[in-house]
């Protein structure tokens, strides 16, 4: 958001700093990520047996850097354990958190600039950056190298934002 709006294109752009943690290792039992709807929790077992885990909230420690809260960790540990039995009373060896940007209507800003003749805007994936960034980055590639995406990419126009 800090860049568009140096190119003239403010967004109401806000961000979150999802909880992440890592178990200890413990049989593997899950070959498949799964979540809740709404992302009240996710997981994922990684073939050494650990167990990646995420829900909840961090907080930010600067415009760069975040930490999940000890009440996020034991909350993602304590709802893990009900979902997945393997994993009550499974130890987080390590806890990290991130910053992820929302926009208003939870859609990414995909596509040209509509100040600047060759920027090219991919931000705000409402925590979906990891699953969406290939396939944009494909639409965005198209677009410095023909003019155009092949992709149906108007909808996420950073156009929506501007009054």
């Amino acid at each position: 958001g800090t860049v568009a709006a140096q190119f003239g294109e403010p967004v109401p752009i806000t961000s979150a700093h999802p909880a992440m943690l890592v178990t200890e290792p413990l049989p593997v039992v899950m070959n498949v990520s799964t979540g809740v709807e709404g992302g009240g929790i996710y997981a994922r077992q990684v073939a050494r047996g650990n167990c990646i885990l995420g829900g909840g909230r961090g907080f930010a420690l600067g415009p760069l850097t975040a930490r999940p809260g000890q009440a996020a960790v034991l909350e993602i540990l304590r709802n893990a354990g009900e979902l997945y039995p393997f994993l009550k009373g499974a130890q987080a060896i390590r806890t990290w958190s991130g910053t992820e940007g929302y926009l208003p209507d939870q859609e990414p800003v995909i596509g040209p600039s509509s100040t600047q003749p060759g920027l090219l805007h991919g931000f705000g994936f409402a925590g979906a950056g990891f699953q969406l960034g290939p396939a944009v980055g494909e639409a965005l590639a198209e677009i410095v190298c023909t003019g155009a995406s092949r992709q149906p990419i108007e909808a996420f126009s950073i156009r929506r934002f501007q009054a």
